[in-house]
């Protein structure tokens, strides 16, 4: 098998996240929103030529600009791109 055609695993064993100033509402259904769109994102930034997955016991996927009242999937998808793009080694 072509290794660039090989299987892709990713274990995250824990994930952190301060959504500090986010009413909590939101924030619960931007947690919840959050695994559906981590997968496709993902998906995104290694199909852009992101290259190998980083290998690191801690990344920091940094901060997120957001609006004062951002829907639960705009700030799902914000985190998720954040996320993909440190493990894909992109800067933000």
């Amino acid at each position: 098998m072509n290794p660039a055609m090989a299987p892709r695993r990713l274990h995250i064993a824990k994930l952190e996240l301060d959504l500090r100033g986010i009413e909590p509402g939101v924030a619960e259904a931007a947690v919840r929103a959050l695994g559906p769109a981590l997968g496709p994102a993902l998906a995104h930034a290694l199909a852009q030529g992101a290259g190998p997955l980083a290998s690191a016991e801690r990344i920091d996927a940094g901060r997120i600009t957001s609006s004062a009242s951002p829907s639960a999937h705009t700030l799902a998808a914000g985190m998720a791109q954040g996320i993909a793009s440190s493990l894909g080694g992109n800067p933000k």
